[in-house]
């Protein structure tokens, strides 16, 4: 996997930060950042279309060549998410039920964790199988979070 998180650069010294619309690395540089519902990521664009109803969460993105990534509850409840991120399967399952910690297991194992904060910011941290997450799934994947986890989301257009 030429583009996996962990190939060419070890896993992060801290976690990666979602602070408001852009991903922030423990240095201080953007990793990714969201504007009018395009999630920008080096150079890859992924148009975001999410629908968070009472009933049922969906976030759907596809990139400029067309690949797709979905993310959407299994259940009534939003405890289980399923993913699938241009054929690469992710469970999305929190710690305990009344947390909304997430441990995102992907077919090596726990790739990551992520924690969405009362400030609003949401935590991204790598997990055992880090090295097998490509970053743009990382990326959608703790985007999706935010979107269903976060306890507060002040959106910059």
């Amino acid at each position: 996997m030429a583009d996996a998180a962990g190939i060419f650069e070890p896993a992060p010294e801290g976690p990666w930060e979602w602070i408001g619309n852009e991903l922030i690395d423990p240095a201080g540089d953007t990793i990714a950042r969201v504007r009018s519902d395009v999630l920008y990521c080096d150079s890859e664009r992924l148009l975001v279309e999410s629908v968070p109803g009472p009933r049922k969460f969906r976030a759907r993105a596809t990139t400029g060549d067309g690949r797709v990534f979905t993310l959407a509850q299994s259940g009534f409840t939003v405890n289980v998410l399923h993913a699938l991120c241009d054929g690469r399967a992710y469970e999305l399952r929190r710690t305990n039920i009344w947390r909304k910690e997430r441990y995102i297991v992907g077919e090596q194992g726990i790739v990551a964790y992520v924690s969405p904060l009362i400030s609003g910011k949401v935590q991204f941290r790598p997990g055992p199988a880090y090295a097998s997450l490509p970053t743009v799934d990382a990326v959608f994947l703790s985007w999706g979070c935010v979107l269903v986890d976060s306890p507060v989301r002040r959106p910059r257009v």
